[in-house]
């Protein structure tokens, strides 16, 4: 299995792009809260439950993605940032899942 070259963006510094997948994976982590006592709230646990543990699982993998991009470079400081293509497609389907479940949650009450 052949991998593809890294690409650098030489215009992000790394540490940002660290704090910035902590960031969403915080965000991720809140929803799901906020997702669950939305359920709660209007009795849709069915659907509020699977939602929140897919958002939990996100922001848990987003957190450990964040930690990967900071091992991943022997100088991280002084390199720019690695642009992972697949991470952000993921974590753009999990926004609009999102999303979808909080316009569902919205329409139910």
């Amino acid at each position: 299995m052949s991998r593809r070259p890294l690409e650098w963006d030489e215009g992000i510094a790394s540490e940002r792009t660290v704090l910035a997948w902590q960031r969403t994976a915080l965000g991720s982590i809140a929803l799901a809260v906020l997702t669950l006592r939305a359920g709660i709230v209007d009795r849709l646990l069915a659907l509020a439950i699977p939602v929140a543990a897919l958002l939990l699982a996100a922001g848990a993998a987003e957190w450990l993605f964040s930690r990967r991009i900071y091992r991943e470079h022997d100088r991280p400081f002084a390199h720019g940032a690695v642009v992972h293509h697949h991470a952000i497609l993921a974590v753009g389907a999990v926004a609009l899942i999102a999303s979808a479940a909080a316009t569902a949650l919205a329409v139910g009450s």
